[in-house]
Formats: structure tokens, C-alpha cells, sequence
């Protein structure tokens, strides 16, 4: 009996090794190079075992082959072609969408695909594909128009005077204080404003309920990559959902799906309606037809002209759908506002020339409207603030790699390169973000990386921190317009100066999911004469 229990487990171990292995010689066959695979994690343990962020292995594989167009990889036995070469980028993400419309394979959607909370994790914009994705990106992009974006506006505002409120204690103290844990606050409390219709009240003492399921969201530890692996393995995620088994944050899940639920029924019952991002969702589960074409600006440039998708509508959106996408603007909103805020104030504290010029520039603003927050066309046309945003993502960028997968056999164009249905492709956005050949000194912060002279330079490809083309960042222009209006809010009154708490050296913690510093990053900050 020993012996055939052996038998069988030795078994099952060499179908699953080969399972894992089979593609590990891929790359090799057609010439490409490739950081090797080995059983049963792929191309890098660190990812599973968390001894170093995504993100920094995107980059040391993109430096390793910066010269080549592509290297390969392994994603555990998922083989990935990394591309370097920014033109092909630009038939990737743009000029040959149609053949790259899904952003993960049919292996890596069974991660999304289990229990009955994870659901709510599968129907949201990131991991919809095909036509499905299609009719929901088609459906709720008007939302996020100029036109819209105004009446946000207000609302953003209110939680900034929270924002100054918070900065005042902390330049009266004269203490040191930890940047994220401040802006972390602001990014929480204007997305759960505008796009769940509460005001959670993270600047009022004690951790609310929403805080502390909002903060268990955005941390992963070696349990959770454990549940992330074991869907995988064959036939795991059909079992997990045949059990209702949910391994992707249930509990928490749980409470933002209630909440916003709640707010549908009350907005249904009462009419009430304060026209936020929450009321312009329920707003698209009215039925609608013909092909939808999305506009961004009436100042129309090329990022958002790439943006652009013409569908025709195959189903409608229900209430679950609108569920799924207020939750992935929390998640991809908090985290990634609330870090590049953290990482602006950081840098302005060290370059106080760059943070002179960029008071100069809002300090006009504010006198030109009699002292008050500008209007909204006026902020969007501060040139400097832009710049040293986007210099924030580029030096710190929150998602440093993209996935692609081939919905279409496709060979590169002016190469012998071609990939097959489901094949997957990733961007290295951290790794073309530290290129010298396209940011001189990338280690070094500066906004003149964004001037007009420097953008027309290089390819619009070589920025990626809201991606490009169809598949781009659906609500840059809520984020862009939260981050200007709390830097402008704030530097405005206040003048951020360096603390010598921070670490001479910026380790990502692994266990951050969009790679924040593992110390955490520090300022002082002073009241302006």
C-alpha cells in the first residue's frame, strides 16, 4: 500500500513538473535571449518567496537585454515576451490593438475566477477581456470626460481643506511626519467621496471600518501569494469555484460590495442625487445602443486620440458590473495617488529650487482668481505642476509592468518574431522609465524630463505611468486632477523641508503591492510667510 501511494504521488509530481516545465526551452529555439526558468516558480523565485518587488526584477531584466528588442521569461511555466523596442510597443498597445485587446491569458484569468466574492474581482475592467471588456469600457469612459471631471471638482476640494487642516498640525509641531500616512488619507477620502457617495473621515482620529478594510486591501504577504499559486495548479480554480471558495481579500470584499449596494438602494429610494462618479454609473445602467465612440477633450492630443474605441454594445451593464468598477477605482486609485503624492512632497523636500518655481507658478494661479482654488481649466493648464507629476511616476512608477495577451496569431512587424493565441507580452515600464537613452540621469529628479522640447524628443511610448492606447488608465483624469488640486492646496500655504528620517537608500518593500519605499518616506513641513 506504501508502495502505490508512492507510486501515485511520484506520479502526480512528474505530470506537474512537466506541466510546469514543458516551454522552459522556448525562447531558445527561436533566438531569443531569456532569463531561464526553473521549476516550479519560473523566471524568479522572489516573486513567490517576496525577497524583492516586481517591479525591480521588470527593470533588472530590461537593463540585462536593453540592447535586444526582446527577452522572454517565465511567469512560473507561462513563457512572456518582453518588449523593448518602442515602436513595437506602439503597434502592441495602439496601431495593432485588435490583436492585443486582453490584458490576461485564459491561465491567469482562473486567478480572478473562484468563489462568490472573487467574482466582483473577475468583472472588473482590469481583468475583463474581449468584447465583454469592450462593452464596459465603452459604457463608463464617458464618465471620465473634461465635462465630467469639473463637477468632481468640488468635491476633491472639500476633502483638500481636510488635507491643509492635517498639514497645519503637523507645521506647528515641527515634527517629523511619514508622507503616505498623510496623502494616503486625501487619495481615500476623495475616491470613497465621489465614487461611493460616503466621506469616510480618515483625517478624524481613530481608523474607521473603511480605513482598515481599505488598508487590508493593498497588502500582500506570503499567505496570500500561497492562495494566488494554488489557483495554477490544474484544475485547482475549477475546484476552488465549485466549492465558492474566495481567496482574493473575501472579508473585504465583502464590505465594499455592501456598502456600495447600499448607496445604489439609497440613491434609487430617496432620488437623492449629489451627481458623483456613483450617480453617473447608475446612470449607465440605462439602456443605451449603436457603436459608442469615446471623447476625452474637446483639446484633443494624441495620448487620447490612441485612447479611443469604437464598439458597438453587446450586453448591458448590471448592478454587479457597476460594483465590480467602483472598487477597482479604489484600488487602483488609492494606492497609487496617495503614493505618487508621497513621492512628489519627498522630492520637493530635497530640490527646494524645483519646489520655489512650482509655488511660483500656483501662487500666480490663486492671485489671478482672488485667492482661491483656481478654477478647473486653469489647473489643467499649469504646466510645471504637470511636469513634476508626471516626473513622480516616471522616477516612482506604482505599476511597472503591463501584461498583454495575443487574441490573434500576430508576427512583429520588420521581425521574424511571432506569437500565437494566448501568448503573453509585458511591458516593461519600470525598466524604459530609468533609460538614459530617453531620460538623461534617470536617477535624478527632474521635471524638465516633461518639458514640451523633451516630450517631443522620444516616442510618447517611453511613459507609460497610465499605459497607452485603448487599454489605458480609464480614469487618469480623476487621479491627475486629485494630485493637482492637493499639491496645489497645499503648497500654497505650506513649504515641504527634508527630514533626515528617510533612508539614505529607497528599498520597494516586496510586500507593497504598487512597490512602496519599505521605510516609508518622511518630511517636515513649514508655514509660508
Amino acid at each position: 500500500m506504501l508502495f502505490e501511494g508512492i507510486l501515485i504521488a511520484a506520479t502526480v509530481f512528474l505530470i506537474f513538473y512537466r506541466y510546469v516545465t514543458k516551454n522552459f526551452d522556448c525562447w531558445e529555439k527561436i533566438g531569443i535571449p531569456y532569463i531561464k526558468g526553473i521549476f516550479p516558480y519560473g523566471s524568479h523565485i522572489e516573486i513567490l518567496t517576496q525577497s524583492k518587488h516586481i517591479n525591480e526584477l521588470f527593470r533588472e531584466g530590461y537593463e540585462k537585454y536593453r540592447d535586444e528588442d526582446f527577452h522572454g521569461m517565465f511567469l512560473f511555466g507561462k513563457p512572456v515576451l518582453v518588449i523593448h523596442n518602442t515602436e513595437m510597443l506602439r503597434h502592441v498597445m495602439v496601431k495593432d490593438f485588435n490583436y492585443f485587446v486582453d490584458k490576461n491569458d485564459s491561465n491567469f484569468t482562473k486567478l480572478f475566477d473562484g468563489g462568490e466574492y472573487d467574482q466582483y474581482w473577475l468583472k472588473q475592467l482590469t481583468s475583463l477581456n474581449g468584447d465583454e471588456w469592450k462593452d464596459v469600457r465603452s459604457t463608463f469612459s464617458p464618465i471620465f470626460t473634461s465635462g465630467k471631471m469639473k463637477g468632481m471638482l468640488r468635491f476633491i476640494a472639500e476633502i483638500a481643506q481636510c488635507l491643509k487642516t492635517e498639514f497645519k498640525a503637523h507645521a506647528d509641531s515641527g515634527q517629523d511626519f511619514e508622507l503616505r500616512e498623510v496623502f494616503g488619507k486625501f487619495s481615500l477620502d476623495s475616491l470613497a467621496y465621489c465614487a461611493f457617495g460616503i466621506n469616510p473621515k480618515s483625517f478624524e482620529g481613530e481608523k474607521t471600518i473603511f480605513v482598515k478594510n481599505a488598508a487590508r486591501m493593498f497588502t500582500i504577504n506570503l499567505l496570500d501569494n500561497i492562495k494566488i499559486f494554488s489557483r495554477l495548479l490544474p484544475c485547482s480554480a475549477e475546484l476552488q469555484k465549485m466549492l465558492n471558495l474566495s481567496i482574493l481579500k473575501p472579508k473585504e470584499t465583502k464590505f465594499f460590495y455592501e456598502v456600495i449596494k447600499k448607496t445604489i438602494k439609497h440613491r434609487r429610494e430617496t432620488g437623492d442625487r449629489p451627481n458623483d462618479l456613483i450617480d453617473m454609473m447608475i446612470d449607465c445602467m440605462k439602456p443605451m445602443s449603436g457603436t459608442e465612440k469615446n471623447s476625452y477633450s474637446e483639446s484633443y492630443d494624441q495620448f487620447e486620440k490612441d485612447m479611443e474605441l469604437q464598439h458597438k454594445k453587446t450586453s448591458k451593464i448590471d448592478e454587479d458590473m457597476v460594483v465590480s468598477t467602483a472598487l477597482i477605482l479604489l484600488v487602483a486609485g488609492y494606492d497609487t495617488t496617495g503614493m505618487t503624492l508621497s513621492y512628489i512632497g519627498y522630492f520637493l523636500s530635497k530640490h527646494q529650487a524645483i519646489q520655489t518655481r512650482l509655488q511660483d507658478e500656483i501662487d500666480q494661479a490663486y492671485e489671478e482668481n482672488e485667492g482661491k482654488l483656481p478654477e478647473y481649466q486653469i489647473i489643467q493648464e499649469l504646466p510645471y505642476l504637470e511636469m513634476c507629476i508626471m516626473e513622480s511616476l516616471r522616477c516612482m512608477t506604482p505599476v511597472g509592468g503591463m501584461l498583454r495577451a495575443c487574441t490573434k496569431d500576430y508576427r512583429f512587424p520588420n521581425s521574424n518574431v511571432e506569437v500565437k493565441v494566448n501568448d503573453l507580452i509585458l511591458i516593461p515600464a519600470h525598466g524604459i522609465h530609468k533609460d538614459e537613452r530617453y531620460y538623461p540621469n534617470p536617477e535624478q529628479f527632474n521635471p524638465e524630463h516633461f518639458s514640451k522640447k523633451a516630450k517631443q524628443s522620444r516616442s510618447p511610448f517611453t511613459f507609460l505611468g497610465f499605459g497607452q492606447g485603448p487599454r489605458a488608465c480609464i480614469g487618469m483624469r480623476f487621479a491627475l486632477l486629485e494630485a493637482k488640486v492637493a499639491v496645489m492646496e497645499v503648497l500654497h500655504n505650506y513649504s515641504f523641508t527634508y527630514s533626515n528620517k528617510n533612508p539614505e537608500v529607497l528599498r520597494i518593500d516586496p510586500q507593497s503591492q504598487l512597490g512602496y519605499i519599505k521605510e516609508g518616506l518622511y518630511a517636515k513641513i513649514e508655514h509660508r510667510n
